[in-house]
């Protein structure tokens, strides 16, 4: 009987991880979109700029009145795209990128894995496989809690991703102790207050 309460309450503590992670998956997949869209505007206009000038100068001429008026606006868009492309190099958005959809997947994939073990009906004779189970999803979840504490999860991303699981889940909020059904934002400190939200 002792076993089976046990089991019962690692059933729980495996929702409450399967929550977590799918939290976390959100958070690193809401951060690939914003590191793909500014990375391809760099490159756009890493590309774009250039190419248009010398549209223009094979169109136009290179003593085209168009071109004298395009060249100074080329070379401000130019100091601007270089100002961000060393950002980005020194931020290296590119391994972020690259991570985030790493630990996007492998999050989702924590939680899916939390949530079967969870909804299983162990009887007695399985309860060491439950437990072996357990144990080894426990050590993987650490070990992605250790990487992902690596690359500085803020707040309202905290906040943010908490409030997409609990939808997911439709489970109530320690701090407002509502369920949420959207994405809007409120001023709940647990599952609220986070800008730029995505519906």
């Amino acid at each position: 009987m002792k076993k089976i309460n046990e089991i019962e309450q690692l059933r729980s503590e495996c929702w409450d991880l399967a929550l977590y992670a799918f939290g976390t998956s959100y958070i690193f997949s809401e951060r690939a979109l914003k590191l793909k869209k500014n990375i391809g505007c760099i490159n756009y206009f890493g590309i774009v700029v250039p190419l248009t000038i010398g549209g223009v100068a094979i169109g136009y001429g290179v003593n085209s009145k168009l071109l004298v008026i395009l060249i100074p606006i080329a070379a401000f868009l130019s100091v601007i795209q270089l100002i961000v492309f060393t950002w980005a190099i020194i931020k290296k958005w590119d391994e972020e990128l690259s991570y985030s959809y790493e630990s996007a997947t492998a999050n989702k994939l924590l939680a899916d894995e939390f949530e079967c073990l969870a909804k299983y009906d162990h009887n007695t004779e399985e309860s060491l496989s439950f437990f072996s189970k357990y144990q080894f999803l426990k050590a993987k979840n650490q070990s992605r809690e250790e990487q992902d504490s690596k690359h500085s999860i803020i707040g309202h991303e905290l906040r943010k991703g908490m409030r997409y699981a609990l939808r997911n889940y439709k489970r109530e909020c320690t701090g407002c102790k509502n369920i949420p059904i959207s994405m809007k934002s409120t001023n709940c400190d647990v599952c609220g207050n986070f800008k730029n939200y995505r519906k």
